[in-house]
């Protein structure tokens, strides 16, 4: 897999404070990677200084093994602040500028516009449009070059649940055409759902690295006790189709990891066909809340 953004040490002070401290990533082409945070903790700093809007004190960063910048700059589309487009022109009137300042032309506009479920409001005025319209035509300027990279600052910042919902569908929609997409976000669930990899910054520091499948290893599992012989159990249980791993959790009863995409009520529905009828079914599920919790306490 190719390598999209290599960054060693990167540090940058303000005075007396330390915004980002020596932070090192490698973040490969293909990934949605997150860089997670409270408030403060250096996100935004990190994506200006990629981007060459804040200037490093130290460190230094590459994208596409060692491609100068200007170079790089021009296959990355990115949002670091909050929608800023003309309130009294029209979507594609506020994008044909966006395509002049670029210079990337105007061939693109009607289909990043249908990408980002805009098309239909495309004439309308940009003042008249809801924050999740606002941030998606964003995200839509973004796309205008069709770059292989998109950086977001708090996508779904300010949103209600309807926007929110709007644009991580478009995030990960956007994703599935292969784009790299880095993101920063204060939002767990955000990242939960979106991310296939993270970071956690802490004061400028990063405290923790990985996958967020790996990170939420424990989520899927089932606890399931039966009055039934407990070695005829798990065999039946193994011959559930979306079974991955079976443990004793040592007060009698098993412990089921099941595989993606299965849920405890088929696992019943089979125990029950197999005359098993269970007197308990817990599912223990994971979160990104809870890791970031333990991760945080960690580093106290």
């Amino acid at each position: 897999m190719a390598t999209t953004l290599t960054i060693n040490n990167l540090t940058k002070k303000f005075g007396r404070l330390t915004a980002v401290n020596k932070l090192s990533l490698t973040i490969e082409s293909g990934q949605i990677f997150g860089i997670l945070g409270p408030n403060g903790s250096g996100k935004t700093t990190t994506l200006g200084m990629i981007l060459d809007v804040v200037a490093p004190t130290d460190g230094h960063y590459s994208w596409f093994n060692n491609t100068p910048n200007e170079e790089a700059r021009k296959k990355i589309g990115s949002i670091l602040e909050s929608p800023c487009f003309y309130p009294y022109l029209t979507a594609v009137q506020n994008l044909k500028i966006t395509a002049h300042i670029k210079q990337c032309g105007t061939s693109n506009i009607e289909e990043v516009l249908k990408q980002v479920n805009l098309y239909e409001r495309r004439n309308d005025k940009f003042k008249t449009y809801s924050l999740g319209m606002k941030q998606r035509l964003s995200i839509a300027s973004a796309l205008l070059s069709n770059p292989p990279v998109l950086i977001l600052d708090e996508p779904t910042n300010g949103l209600d649940p309807e926007g929110i919902a709007e644009v991580r569908d478009l995030i990960t929609r956007v994703a599935q055409q292969g784009k790299t997409i880095i993101m920063a976000s204060h939002l767990l669930d955000e990242v939960q759902k979106v991310c296939t990899h993270f970071c956690v910054l802490r004061k400028g520091v990063k405290i923790h690295e990985g996958l967020v499948k790996e990170t939420l290893e424990e989520l899927n599992k089932v606890e399931i006790s039966a009055d039934f012989d407990q070695d005829q159990l798990t065999n039946i249980l193994y011959d559930f189709a979306g079974t991955e791993e079976i443990k004793a959790n040592g007060n009698g009863a098993l412990l089921v990891t099941l595989k993606p995409g299965f849920t405890s009520h088929e696992i019943n529905s089979h125990c029950f066909a197999n005359h098993v009828t269970l007197k308990r079914l817990l599912t223990q599920t994971n979160t990104l809340e809870k890791e970031f919790l333990k991760i945080l306490k960690e580093h106290d």
